[in-house]
């Protein structure tokens, strides 16, 4: 293929051989050059997946319940909630009077930057309550007395 260019107001006569070599032989003005095209990236052409339509079906997911391990429980504080590591009680969520449900969150005990809740492992009335926000408690200590209900 043969043409005549302008570039910048000088003209060359331009010769090309073919664009399939690699390299392709260009004569530019009667000089022999070689240009060295770049591959073309060609995009992967995109695959289609079919995914079989599924019948909706239920699932269940069992709801985790909490239970008091042997080691929460020390003589003598069957009806108390007991620091279960040393810290700083954040809140309490409860007064003197009020009815606890297993499980529920009596108070919040903060220890290595961390807060954890304290729940009741025996349902009942709280009947005294031995610590305030802002205390700081031991391991073991107990914090909140519940009497079960009769």
């Amino acid at each position: 293929m043969k043409m005549n260019l302008s570039v910048e107001g000088k003209s060359f006569e331009v010769q090309v051989g073919d664009l399939k070599a690699s390299p392709v032989i260009v004569l530019v003005d009667g000089e022999r050059m070689e240009v060295w095209p770049e591959e073309e990236k060609v995009a992967p052409a995109p695959v289609a997946v079919v995914v079989p339509p599924v019948a909706p079906s239920r699932v269940t997911v069992p709801v985790p319940v909490w239970k008091p391990r042997k080691t929460d429980v020390l003589p003598g504080t069957e009806n108390s909630v007991i620091a279960p590591i040393p810290g700083v009680i954040v809140s309490v969520d409860v007064k003197v009077g009020d009815r606890v449900v297993y499980g529920q969150v009596v108070c919040l005990l903060e220890a290595m930057k961390m807060r954890n809740p304290l729940r009741v492992a025996k349902p009942g009335i709280v009947t005294e309550i031995k610590v305030q926000a802002g205390q700081h408690v031991a391991y073991h200590e107990a914090l909140i007395v519940v009497t079960p209900e009769a």
